[in-house]
């Protein structure tokens, strides 16, 4: 298994698979300081669908149903599980791996069918995750509950709100005014985006 992952006609889709292992390892370790990657690039998702990607391909990709985050995973699993397969059967089948130049964008076509049907099985199962059908603009005036962490100026912490479509969705805030300080389980009123996060005031 070492011997298949470390050939050199898999090493993008070794890539791949390691990449989702640091992601976990992140994640474990924001959650220990009272935080979570899962807002993190939900702005990418929301530019590849009203920008350069377009709507209907984005939208039979899913990408605006699940955290981009989430997203990502699930399509780094699928690519690299399917160019590993697909060198595994040419292997099988004509004794040598496929060219790169074949393989990648063979796996790439393939990894984005099998993320597109999974994500759509994963929003359902997993009503509990955020989507994006709301552009972010939308999320001004929302009342959201301090889920995670302790949020300062400069340290946002995770909240969590619910659109009126009954989707609840994940972001990251932090204080409007400097000198405030957000405890888990309060609840406050975004009013700005910022590239990263939130600013939000108390809601009294």
């Amino acid at each position: 298994m070492t011997d298949l992952l470390l050939s050199p006609s898999n090493l993008w889709f070794s890539i791949a698979l390691t990449a989702i292992a640091f992601i976990a390892v992140l994640e474990l370790v924001s959650m220990l300081f009272g935080l979570s990657l899962l807002g993190i690039g939900d702005e990418i998702g929301e530019t590849s669908a009203d920008g350069f990607m377009g709507t209907e391909l984005a939208s039979w990709l899913n990408i605006n149903k699940v955290p981009f985050l989430v997203w990502l995973v699930v399509f780094l699993t699928c690519f690299g599980l399917s160019g590993i397969t697909i060198n595994g059967i040419s292997s099988l089948t004509f004794n040598t791996a496929l060219p790169k130049l074949v393989s990648v964008p063979a796996a790439v076509i393939l990894g984005l069918f099998i993320t597109s049907k999974s994500v759509f099985i994963i929003a359902h199962l997993l009503p509990s995750v955020e989507t994006s059908a709301m552009h972010s603009d939308d999320f001004v005036g929302a009342v959201a509950q301090i889920t995670i962490g302790r949020a300062s100026r400069g340290n946002p912490a995770e909240a969590k709100f619910t659109d009126n479509f009954s989707q609840p969705h994940f972001v990251l805030v932090e204080p409007l005014e400097p000198e405030e300080l957000f405890d888990k389980g309060e609840r406050v009123i975004l009013v700005q985006k910022n590239p990263h996060s939130w600013f939000a005031t108390r809601y009294q």
